[in-house]
């Protein structure tokens, strides 16, 4: 598998770039805020103070303690960050298919890949006998999404609880990704199990995009490793975390405006697919988004090109994110024009 090979982003990214004021039934999280609408203080002190700061509040935010906590270039770089810190040369990675593309081709370039499959027909549930299968004392990281990314389905606590201990068994990390999971009120995974590590970010929730503001939190032990490998990828971004402390002045506010966001289009969506006998689902349990699955006859990727060409909605095909036959349909930014892109895509369809 290429790092340098990325389908779902390059598929994406140019639809986006395109200016054509599609519908937006894509975006999995809220709007973008810009700088200017931010009180960024200016940066006082070295680098490692202000990126020091950022990680006490966000620490106190979580409800850890701030020595399990370590700001990084978004979640993506918090990934690659913890790959690149855990991974045995020799060994395998497990990782949860579908899952973010990114996250799978940073594996990738670390190790022999294995995979876990969450299936539509199971609820996206965790796939324990296929993780005790596959899982060995070569295994050193297991990654998953939580709440899952396609479907924003959350695994019931037993069944990741269950997966970290199969995990231990092995001498192996579970890495868990919860970007959406601030848009709910579950648990974190943190403090779950000893090989438990949680990358995140605030990108998603509060609409810090071009910031960078991620984190892994971990035990004070590998928290301290993920440090210090951090310092070989060079000294944390000062700006990004100033970035950060500008958002942390508020970000209950950002929290209830992107729940709110993520709540407010359900039931239209829920109605859509009530009406609609041919579409199945699973209700999503966290953020705006839902896994929709297509009838047999239907080509996902077909169905979303002649929807963004001739109807001006844009929609993910669930083939960019390993699940054919499906879309990934977001509302959180799609506003007063849900309806409208809703019966556009029954429409097209």
């Amino acid at each position: 598998m290429k790092f340098d090979t990325n389908n779902y982003l390059s598929w994406y990214i140019p639809r986006v770039m395109s200016g054509d004021d599609a519908i937006n039934l894509h975006s999995s999280g809220v709007p973008m805020v810009l700088p200017s609408e931010l009180d960024i203080d200016d940066m006082v002190g070295n680098p490692f103070e202000t990126t020091t700061r950022l990680e006490r509040e966000l620490a106190a935010w979580l409800g850890i303690e701030p020595g399990e906590i370590v700001f990084t270039p978004g979640a993506t770089g918090g990934t690659l960050l913890a790959l690149l810190t855990l991974a045995e040369p020799d060994g395998n990675i497990v990782v949860e298919k579908p899952i973010y593309e990114p996250m799978l081709r940073q594996a990738a370039a670390l190790g022999e890949i294995r995979r876990i499959e969450r299936r539509f027909e199971d609820r996206w549930r965790l796939p324990l006998e296929d993780a005790r299968r596959l899982i060995d004392d070569k295994t050193s990281v297991v990654m998953i999404t939580e709440p899952h990314n396609p479907s924003s389905i959350l695994s019931p606590r037993d069944d990741i609880e269950k997966l970290a201990s199969l995990a231990a068994e092995h001498g192996a990390i579970l890495l868990v990704n919860e970007v959406y999971g601030q848009f709910c009120e579950a648990p974190s995974c943190h403090g779950l199990a000893k090989n438990v590590v949680v990358v995140s970010s605030l990108s998603k929730l509060t609409g810090a995009y071009w910031a960078r503001v991620g984190w892994l939190s971990s035990s004070k032990d590998l928290s301290a490793r993920f440090r210090t490998a951090h310092w070989n990828m060079g000294i944390p971004a000062a700006p990004a975390a100033q970035a950060g402390l500008a958002f942390m002045k508020d970000i209950d506010r950002f929290r209830d405006r992107a729940i709110g966001l993520s709540a407010s289009g359900l039931k239209e969506v829920r109605e859509m697919i009530a009406n609609t006998p041919s579409l199945s689902w699973h209700e999503p349990d966290a953020a705006g988004f839902a896994c929709i699955k297509l009838p047999a006859e239907i080509d996902d990727l077909e169905l979303v090109k002649r929807l963004h060409e001739n109807h001006g909605v844009l929609v993910i095909p669930g083939g960019c994110f390993e699940t054919p036959g499906t879309v990934r349909l977001s509302w959180i930014q799609t506003g007063d024009r849900l309806s409208e892109g809703l019966a556009k895509f029954i429409k097209a369809m």
